[in-house]
């Protein structure tokens, strides 16, 4: 199958190799490895101040922090392989709630931390640009494949009742 087979079919929203690898490398990569870092200190902080019943609320609140983050990082890796490997069939409305979780705890640590709001947003915000562009990714992408069943929350449309 040669390359013109591919044109007008869903594979031509797709985004390009290179700059899956870019928004990975640059973006993606750093934002996990700053984050498994500062994970180990918010969890360490989180079960000490649930254990000792002091500070409990900053405790929940750096444990749901926590788990939005890395639901929003895991979110990143699985639709930059996905999209790499030309594959469709993962849960949009997930991904969609992954982007949006770790958007909120992106913004939620800029807004919240001290120093100068230049420093906040290049320390805590680059992560915004891989949300942003897998965002701009998934809107591009065509919702259905012409023969796909249609599906709702309920089930097939077969099934409900009329």
């Amino acid at each position: 199958m040669g390359s013109g087979a591919l044109r007008g079919s869903r594979l031509d929203m797709l985004p390009g190799k290179l700059s899956l690898y870019l928004i990975a490398i640059g973006v993606v990569l750093p934002s996990t490895m700053v984050a498994a870092f500062f994970s180990l200190l918010g969890a360490g902080f989180a079960s000490d101040a649930l254990r000792r019943h002091e500070h409990a609320l900053a405790g929940l609140v750096a444990l749901a922090a926590l788990v939005a983050g890395w639901f929003g990082l895991v979110t990143l890796w699985r639709l930059h392989y996905r999209l790499l490997h030309a594959r469709l069939d993962f849960n949009r409305p997930a991904a969609w709630a992954g982007l949006a979780c770790g958007s909120v705890v992106v913004l939620a640590l800029v807004l919240s931390s001290g120093g100068t709001l230049v420093f906040r947003v290049s320390f805590f915000g680059w992560p915004l640009l891989a949300a942003a562009y897998y965002a701009v990714v998934l809107w591009r992408l065509p919702t259905r494949a012409a023969g796909e069943r249609q599906h709702d929350m309920n089930g097939p449309k077969d099934w409900r009742l009329r």
